[in-house]
């Protein structure tokens, strides 16, 4: 039992508690599988997330043409990856997806409705990085896939009908860590982040936030995210997959610690007010708009984590990514009159 939590039930959308019941009649006939206590376990649970999220990937926005494709390089070869073309036309602007799932599970299938959805409001060529999981890949294998991508369509994004030099990022979850340490990688080892329009960051885990009143009162079995008891917080999402000597690494647990003073590309952050994350969404956004970027901030009331996966059920959702899409526009134009 979790104590000193809040009701959740009790306060969050009718819509949102909608999806709750749905995902909870779901898993009562079909029982989480799986363990973290070896491989044939993490593998298990991975198949049974791919299940349960089958459904909310239903339907959408259809594309004109989608490929999925290998691209050469990478930190442990070839990165699968693929491509969403709401359109088929020259010159195409980018769209990086980075998807959550803790970095040990989900795939570009499992997220494929919401980058459906992003191709079709902003225009871009949405490219999911179906990149390598833990505890096979070790950190910081995932962000590396991620700088490889978003390096590899900026060199050769034409040959795709794709313009290299416009490129915004986008993740969920862990896959907003993945696009906020990009950022960070592709400035503190390349010095390049001109040709980067805008970074998108749904409830990002952005570090440094181990503690404070978002972590305390939020979480659940539901989402998952029980930071203030050890075993969910060390141990579900991180089974292994990160060395001693990589844990003071700026692109994994220090991400606020970065000097945000430059190099920061406009950044728009989305969070529900029910998400134990909430609190280091927040200080990250006071952090930038401290030092005069350009960033946006929307905090969505009765929400809780992972709500974009929920358009099926969820008004927000649309209204949060068109949200994402008019401030990758509002980028766009902020970078051509410079």
């Amino acid at each position: 039992m979790i104590v000193n939590k809040y009701n959740y039930l009790h306060k969050i959308t009718p819509q949102m508690r909608k999806v709750v019941e749905r995902v909870e009649e779901w898993k009562k006939g079909n029982p989480m599988r799986g363990s973290w206590d070896s491989m044939e376990g993490i593998e298990e649970y991975r198949q049974w997330y791919i299940e349960e999220r089958s459904w909310w990937n239903e339907g959408g926005p259809q594309m004109e043409k989608t490929e999925d494709i290998w691209i050469p390089g990478g930190p442990n070869g070839q990165v699968n990856v693929r491509l969403h073309y709401p359109v088929v036309q020259e010159n195409m602007p980018i769209l990086v997806y980075s998807h959550g799932g803790g970095d040990v599970c989900g795939n570009n299938d499992t997220h494929s409705r919401i980058m459906r959805i992003l191709a079709d409001k902003t225009g871009c060529c949405v490219i999911g990085v179906n990149y390598k999981l833990s505890p096979e890949a070790r950190f910081p294998s995932q962000i590396e896939e991620v700088v490889h991508t978003v390096r590899y369509f900026h060199q050769n994004g034409a040959q795709y009908g794709l313009n290299g030099n416009d490129i915004s990022l986008c993740g969920d979850s862990a896959g907003s860590i993945h696009c906020l340490s990009t950022m960070l990688y592709l400035r503190n080892e390349y010095n390049e982040t001109d040709y980067l329009t805008a970074v998108v960051l749904y409830y990002a885990g952005c570090g440094a936030m181990k503690d404070g009143t978002s972590v305390r009162l939020w979480g659940n079995e539901f989402d998952e995210l029980v930071f203030d008891k050890p075993v969910m917080a060390h141990k579900n999402f991180n089974p292994g997959w990160i060395s001693e000597d990589q844990l003071d690494s700026p692109y994994y647990d220090q991400l606020m610690n970065n000097d945000l003073s430059w190099g920061i590309a406009p950044t728009f952050i989305a969070v529900g007010d029910a998400d134990p994350l909430k609190d280091g969404c927040v200080t990250l956004y006071e952090m930038l708009y401290e030092h005069g970027h350009t960033v946006s901030m929307s905090i969505y009331e009765g929400v809780m984590h992972a709500f974009i996966h929920y358009s099926r059920m969820m008004d927000v959702v649309y209204d949060s990514l068109q949200e994402a899409a008019d401030f990758i526009e509002r980028a766009r134009y902020i970078k051509k009159n410079k």
